[in-house]
């Protein structure tokens, strides 16, 4: 399989998030020594981790004991989720791939679709659930003589997956990453065509011309309107629903991205195939090194995050679990001396609040940015005692986006994000 270049050169920042840890969860096979592909969470709290050519596992208690829960000897590359709580798994063998589904909660698997593809040595996929109750999902399937023939072979199901209808294959290579815009689109990542799009459920794909024909590793879905999407040179953001994107990456040393995630307050996590995790609270302008508790040798195949924390699937230790500080959980950073609150409302129209503290007198400047790094407005510049404080933004004469606001009170500054919506 080809191997995507990821080239950063990573600003760190020094921050509270660096005192947490990478813990192991729960043993699932003896020893635990799994090679995790997939990870999956339901709405109602059960999480579910592929373990290859094991089968799947499950978890009601956020990691800390599994449960076999069936496809045992599968070696299921997709998990996926959907909104009433059944799970969907692709897999494949030499000759076939099957979409498999659960809808009694990992009781039972049944395969709900089984095709034959001679020969396939691609693997791999990515299935999402748009807005009007279909499911579509999104093979790689060897096509040609030679191991580097692949196709994407899209498959659409329009009453719950017990019916599948393939609707295009698109001969771009491998999928890397399928995700649903605020819009209703559809952005599917390729290998030979960058990304392409369907407006129509996956009926009809078409070629997306913000991107060269590189190969896609993966699409993230963020804040509204904000994508983040890895290519060959690094990572790009959009923050206007993916029509115009910023390469917010570098090209100087390359190191080949694994896998990313994007928690609930858009903050960003990614896994470097040099074994590195790094983590962004400010739409990837700057990043932090989290490596603190993993094992030596272990990588991660795949990164989600739910319930406040950031699971990863490795590829000899099982699930690891990284328990976000309250910074990230809460819009709360606490510091040494100062505190600074994520503003409320967020996001917000047009009038939003942001509080904070200082615990020593001192002078105290907090301006505004936006998305370009542009100062747009200083509410404070002036020396104040200790004590808690709040502050008044209105955005009605800015347009509607992403913005930062940003404290500088002697040693200390901290930058937050907030979204205007008009």
């Amino acid at each position: 399989m080809k191997t995507i270049i990821m080239i950063f050169v990573l600003t760190l920042t020094a921050s509270s998030i660096a005192e947490s840890n990478w813990t192991p969860a729960g043993e699932m096979s003896a020893g635990n020594s799994d090679l995790v592909r997939a990870l999956a969470f339901t709405d109602n709290g059960i999480m579910y981790a592929s373990s290859w050519g094991i089968g799947i596992y499950k978890s009601t208690n956020r990691g800390m004991n599994w449960t076999f829960s069936g496809l045992q000897g599968k070696r299921v590359t997709t998990l996926s989720a959907s909104r009433n709580g059944d799970v969907f798994g692709l897999s494949k063998t030499q000759d076939f791939s099957y979409i498999h589904r659960t809808t009694d909660n990992g009781n039972t698997w049944t395969d709900v679709f089984t095709g034959s593809f001679p020969l396939n040595f691609a693997g791999g996929g990515e299935i999402v659930f748009p807005s009007d109750g279909s499911i579509v999902a999104a093979f790689s399937i060897t096509v040609g003589p030679t191991i580097g023939d692949v196709s994407t072979f899209v498959f659409k199901s329009t009453d719950s997956g017990n019916n599948w209808v393939q609707t295009q294959v698109i001969g771009a290579g491998f999928a890397g990453g399928m995700i649903i815009t605020d819009d209703n689109r559809i952005l599917l990542g390729t290998s030979l065509a960058g990304v392409v799009y369907s407006t129509n459920s996956g009926g009809n794909f078409f070629s997306y011309t913000h991107f060269p024909p590189i190969f896609i590793k993966t699409i993230l879905k963020a804040d509204p309107e904000i994508i983040y999407v890895s290519d060959a040179y690094g990572l790009n953001r959009s923050t206007d629903n993916g029509l115009t994107f910023t390469d917010i990456g570098s090209h100087s040393n390359g190191v080949s991205l694994r896998t990313a995630c994007v928690n609930r307050n858009g903050d960003l996590f990614i896994a470097m195939d040099d074994r590195n995790v790094y983590y962004s609270d400010n739409l990837g302008d700057s990043w932090e090194l989290i490596n603190q508790g993993l094992p030596a040798g272990s990588y991660f195949n795949v990164l989600i995050s739910a319930d406040g924390k950031i699971y990863g699937g490795t590829n000899n230790r099982g699930v690891m679990i990284y328990d976000t500080p309250t910074n990230i959980n809460s819009g709360t950073e606490i510091t040494g001396h100062y505190n600074l609150f994520q503003n409320y409302p967020n996001p917000f129209n047009p009038v939003t609040i942001i509080k904070y503290e200082l615990r020593i007198t001192n002078d105290v400047k907090i301006k505004v940015y936006d998305i370009l790094g542009t100062e747009v407005s200083t509410l404070i510049n002036e020396k104040q005692e200790a004590g808690s404080y709040e502050v008044e933004f209105d955005g009605s004469r800015f347009a509607g986006g992403v913005y930062f606001y940003r404290i500088d009170s002697g040693e200390f500054s901290q930058t937050k994000r907030m979204m205007l919506i008009k």
